[in-house]
């Protein structure tokens, strides 16, 4: 027997419920949908960098030059995934990278309750920028460092935008980037975000399943224009860069040309 209209019209709202409820938990994250979880590190791998402190926050820094990039890490924080061994990579090219322990030891989960308040709390601008001015970049000129390129994993693209804004950085980078997400979580504007980086030239790499702002045609072109270079990565899920299972060839080929892409445009523009 054919469902009555009335179970069918259930049927759809309940539909339209569960949809809306991840469209909202989405909202509320730095992540979309389906994005890669966290990455445990390879136990095998040995780092090239030191980890000191300064003040109240640890940096990892590695490789010696008068460039400097700092590297943005995304929501799992200072010490997971693949994180360094890229921050590595980089290093291994030429360059001084530095991570800066923003979030102080922590980290969240973006699948688990209370990440809108962690998002806010650890994308305070004020204390952000005491971080870098105060001593990430005092400590990166005191090891050599000149001039400076931002790059950045999920969270990290809003880190890559604000310090991009510094006539010292001369380059950004953003991959899978979470910036139209964190933006009104923090209640600010992500059109005034991006005006502040006009004539920094920027690269954005995103997922497929990254939002519309960071493709063609999206904010990020239109108040950026040429100043914009974007790569898309249509087969890879949000956060593929960092967390991704290099088991799988494909990850692994586009997790190398996302690398390749991201020396390149700092190689170009800096």
């Amino acid at each position: 027997m054919a469902p009555s209209s009335s179970i069918k019209a259930y049927v759809c709202t309940l539909a339209l419920a569960f949809l809306s409820l991840g469209q909202w938990v989405s909202s509320q994250s730095c992540c979309p949908e389906e994005s890669w979880g966290e990455l445990a590190k390879d136990p095998d791998y040995v780092e090239q960098g030191v980890v000191e402190r300064v003040l109240d926050m640890d940096l990892y820094r590695v490789g010696n030059s008068s460039k400097c990039i700092i590297w943005n890490y995304d929501i799992f924080g200072f010490d997971s995934g693949r994180t360094r061994q890229l921050a590595d990579l980089l290093a291994s090219k030429g360059y001084m990278v530095i991570i800066p322990d923003y979030y102080r030891g922590t980290l969240k989960d973006p699948r688990e309750g209370g990440v809108k308040d962690f998002i806010v709390d650890q994308s305070n601008w004020n204390q952000l920028q005491k971080d870098w001015e105060d001593i990430t970049a005092p400590y990166a000129k005191e090891h050599g460092a000149e001039t400076f390129g931002a790059i950045g994993t999920c969270w990290g693209s809003y880190m890559v935008l604000r310090l991009s804004a510094y006539p010292e950085v001369k380059a950004g980078v953003s991959m899978h980037p979470s910036h139209p997400n964190i933006a009104p979580l923090v209640e600010e504007s992500e059109q005034e975000l991006l005006e502040a980086v006009v004539g920094t030239p920027q690269l954005f790499m995103p997922a497929g399943s990254d939002g519309q702002s960071v493709k063609p045609g999206g904010l990020g072109s239109q108040i950026l224009g040429d100043g914009l270079k974007i790569v898309e990565f249509p087969t890879m899920q949000h956060g593929w860069t960092a967390r991704g299972d290099l088991s799988n060839p494909d990850i692994e080929k586009e997790v190398k040309r996302a690398m390749d892409e991201a020396l390149a445009f700092f190689n170009a523009n800096w």
